[in-house]
């Protein structure tokens, strides 16, 4: 709806113009009381006031409309009035403040020159105000009059100012508020007021009276939408305004001078009658291009809302306006006399018909979307029809029940107890009838008169119960769209869900699918929803702020899918998505009660996306979990087929070896092998990190290992800076590993090591415990290291533990460490056994320290036992 703008200079604007409108209802509100006051004052105590004896031409002071008491006492029209009980005459203030102030019998001295030019002056005593129908009691007139200048432009007022409440800003709001005033002003009684209070009256009611024309004029342009005349036309409408504002600099003064000051005198008493006239014509052109400006948007109409609201319009004022117009001015004209009781029912029909006008203008302001003239017309009579007579029912039943079961008490001079028990009946009956049987009435009149919108709320209630069963996407989504599209009757829905940062279509109906619809997520759209948490109405004639900021791609996106109401889908910390619904069939605006139900049914929708996401993340996980365990499973086969498979065989000793890796795979390495004439190398490595990482770097280092010593070396210093280089190589710079090779020959019972940084390996000789040092950094970590070759005789009975610093610091669940005393120890209590039987006992007192706490490093062990 396209209203005159109001430029809003300050934030606190609206508060500026209801604070405004306070003042507004304050003095028409005081206006009507007076008036109405006026009224109950003249029809129920007109014995308290006097009749005018002749009015006073407010241009000349001449007299006319003298009545046969004044003719009487001498007083001819045309005398001119210059003087009232011995004072100067100022005015018609002067006159009507007399008037309404005197009492019967009250006498009055009325200076004249007579139009044969002599003084006279004339005393009178002053009459009672006739009663204007003596045939129809004053009860009837009353209630007439209250009706008609009472009832009907209060109820105006409250309807403009409802209107002008609810969208203070509009500026078409404010024009209705003057046009719904006028009733008040036009209806308005001869007044019984006097001095200041007589003044602001009659100002008030000239202002409406030159304000309502130009209000109508205004309206006809800019409602719904601005005219075309007017675009093509815009310096008629300031001809006409700026005529009457002319008009109005010689009315003020002249309506000054002919109140107080004594007569407007010749130039501005013509001025003035002649500005009257000019009011008077402009007025007719105000009504007549209102009409024509009316008549030419049904055919020009941008859009078939703006063309509803003029069809419901033009109804309206055409049932209301017209109303009158055949009551009280074509009856009368046709001889039909209305002020007769008789025809005091047309009066009351009438007043009934005029409320229409007041209610379509507010309707057609008000409402988002207006309904045909048919559609209102025929949901009104029919609900209509069926109240009342559900209400004729009522009363039937309750009059029959009280001739029944009441009836009987009164017609006893002495009633029995037992008559009594029918009171109490009627009494239930009338409590049943008020909570009970009017509640289900009530509620199958809603589904008889209105099942469309009694089984949208019933389908839509049940749905969102429903839709939290849901657990896929896309049936959930489908299932919401085409419900809604069913019971609303909504052609065009798009249901987006967030994918990132910006909302992508995942079901639609009645919309073009091709190529991908988004909407950002820092849209103005989706901010609005996220901030208010509360659906968008789009209401493209008079759109709402978050729609004037939208870029165009963004409204390109909301055009594409006709979007007339977007809906958030909450999940609990996020929208998890939107449904843009498109225009009813009916064309008729989504109701609060719609809304209400649509957010309830968005609400379980989101929860149940969040829902439906969540279980495919944890499917997603469970599956990815499950291939991981899996790749571990094949990486922790793959890494043990590594290890040696079986212990080679060395004379006058024993060998075992062990890895446990704290998860699937580890970073630890232990190696026995052959080399050339009958030596066994043996190796145990402690890489850095854990995981897949640290195990490719383990292969990498036994690869490494291995292809240098197919040449059988001799050099072991030399050895190990060939496997550093390989190693450094072939691993990240913040990958390394520590490294103990040690070449075993069983004839001579030589041990050759070198030791890069790893943990000293074990040498038990009885009760003496050596350790072999490292003599260089560890592998990997620099390019070029230097490296030292250690030689060892090794004696029968020899005990080497090689070790990684997993055995060592194995911990409790209080975090204490095992300690290398303890392995010590545990080494020296199956010295005497093989090499198993020292590997079965460390590891076992480990764990039996441990009590099954999960450790968090690898735990490796090679043993080399010399027989006794």
């Amino acid at each position: 709806m396209v209203a005159i703008p109001m430029k809003k200079k300050r934030r606190d604007s609206p508060n500026l113009l209801r604070a405004l409108l306070g003042l507004y209802v304050l003095v028409s509100l005081s206006f009507w009381v007076s008036s109405f006051v006026t009224a109950w004052e003249l029809n129920f105590h007109a014995d308290r006031h006097v009749q005018e004896p002749f009015r006073i031409d407010a241009r000349t002071n001449l007299t006319k409309e003298v009545n046969p008491m004044a003719l009487a006492a001498g007083i001819p029209a045309g005398a001119k009035v210059i003087g009232i009980n011995g004072a100067d005459y100022s005015g018609r203030e002067q006159w009507q403040s007399l008037m309404a102030t005197a009492r019967p019998g009250d006498g009055i001295d009325v200076d004249l020159i007579l139009p044969t030019g002599n003084r006279k002056t004339v005393s009178l005593t002053l009459k009672t105000l006739p009663f204007e129908n003596p045939h129809t009691s004053r009860a009837i007139l009353f209630m007439r009059e209250s009706l008609i200048s009472g009832l009907l432009p209060l109820v105006c007022l409250l309807i403009g100012y409802w209107v002008v409440l609810a969208k203070p800003t509009m500026g078409n709001a404010w024009l209705l508020l003057v046009l719904l005033t006028f009733p008040s002003v036009i209806f308005q009684p001869d007044g019984l007021f006097s001095g200041a209070t007589l003044l602001l009256h009659l100002t008030w009611f000239q202002l409406q009276l030159l304000l309502s024309a130009p209000a109508l004029l205004l309206f006809g342009i800019y409602f719904p939408e601005r005219s075309r005349i007017d675009v093509k036309l815009p310096w008629l409408k300031w001809l006409i305004l700026g005529a009457q504002g002319i008009g109005l600099l010689i009315i003020l003064p002249y309506e000054y001078q002919v109140y107080v000051g004594g007569g407007p005198g010749p130039l501005l008493g013509e001025l003035g009658a002649r500005a009257g006239q000019v009011f008077n014509y402009l007025d007719l052109v105000c009504v007549l291009l209102y009409l024509v400006l009316t008549l030419d948007k049904l055919r020009s109409a941008s859009t078939p809302d703006a063309r509803r609201r003029l069809r419901v319009l033009n109804t309206g004022m055409g049932i209301g306006i017209g109303s009158l117009l055949i009551v009280f001015i074509l009856l009368p004209s046709l001889g039909v006399p209305i002020e007769s009781s008789k025809y005091y029912w047309l009066s009351y029909t009438s007043a009934v018909l005029f409320m229409v006008a007041p209610l379509t203008l507010s309707y057609v302001v008000l409402v988002q979307r207006a309904l045909d003239v048919r559609v209102l017309l025929q949901m009104g009579a029919r609900y209509m029809l069926a109240k009342w007579t559900l209400y004729v029912l009522e009363r039937v039943v309750l009059i029959v029940a009280a001739f029944k079961l009441v009836g009987p008490i009164f017609g006893k001079k002495q009633p029995h107890f037992s008559d009594f028990i029918g009171l109490l009946i009627f009494l239930g009956l009338i409590f049943s009838l008020r909570l009970g049987v009017r509640k289900r009435l009530q509620s199958w009149l809603d589904r008889r008169f209105f099942r469309e919108s009694y089984n949208a709320e019933r389908v839509l209630q049940e749905l969102s119960y429903e839709v939290r069963r849901f657990t896929e996407t896309e049936p959930l989504l489908e299932t919401v769209a085409r419900c809604v599209s069913e019971t609303l009757h909504v052609d065009q829905i798009a249901m987006l869900l967030r994918r990132g940062e910006f909302f992508q279509m995942q079901q639609s109906i009645g919309i073009d699918a091709s190529g991908v619809l988004t909407l950002p997520a820092q849209s103005s759209a989706v901010r609005y929803m996220t901030n208010s948490n509360e659906p968008a109405l789009l209401y493209r004639d008079d759109p709402d702020a978050w729609y004037l900021m939208a870029g165009n791609a963004e409204r390109q996106t909301l055009e594409r899918v006709n979007a007339e109401l977007l809906l958030p889908l909450p999940g609990r910390n996020r929208m998890m998505g939107l449904m843009a619904l498109g225009p009813k069939r009916s064309q008729a605006a989504y109701s609060r009660a719609d809304l209400n139900l649509l957010q309830a049914l968005a609400s379980q929708t989101g929860l149940a996306l969040e829902v439906s996401e969540l279980a495919h993340s944890l499917a997603a996980e469970a599956a990815q979990r499950e291939r991981a365990n899996r790749e571990m499973e094949i990486a922790r086969e793959v890494q043990e087929r590594l290890f040696p498979q079986e212990m080679p065989t060395i004379p006058g000793a024993t060998i075992a070896g062990h890895c446990r890796p704290a998860q699937g795979v580890g970073g630890d390495y232990y190696d026995v092998f052959h080399l050339g004439e009958g030596r066994v190398g043996l190796a145990v490595g402690d890489v850095s990190g854990k995981g897949i990482s640290a195990a490719l770097l383990m292969a990498s280092l036994r690869a490494s290992l291995r292809g240098i010593t197919l040449d059988n070396p001799r050099d072991y210093a030399t050895l190990m800076h060939k496997v550093n280089r390989l190693v450094f190589e072939a691993s990240a710079s913040n990958r390394y590993a520590t490294f103990f090779f040690a070449v075993y020959d069983p004839a001579t019972r030589r041990l050759d090591c070198v030791n890069a940084g790893h943990n000293p390996p074990l040498l038990v000789r009885g009760d003496a415990v050596m350790r072999l040092q490292a003599d260089g950094p560890v592998v990997g970590l620099l390019p070029f290291a230097p490296y030292t070759e250690q030689t060892m005789q090794l004696a029968a009975g020899d005990l080497l533990v090689c070790y990684t610093d997993g055995i060592s610091e194995a911990m409790t669940h209080e975090e204490e460490e095992w300690g290398e005393e303890r392995m010590i120890g545990a080494a020296l209590c199956m010295q005497q056994g093989s090499a198993q039987a020292v590997l079965d006992c460390i590891l076992a007192e480990a764990d039996r320290f441990t009590a099954g706490a999960p450790q968090h490093d690898d735990m490796t062990l090679l043993v080399l036992k010399l027989d006794a």
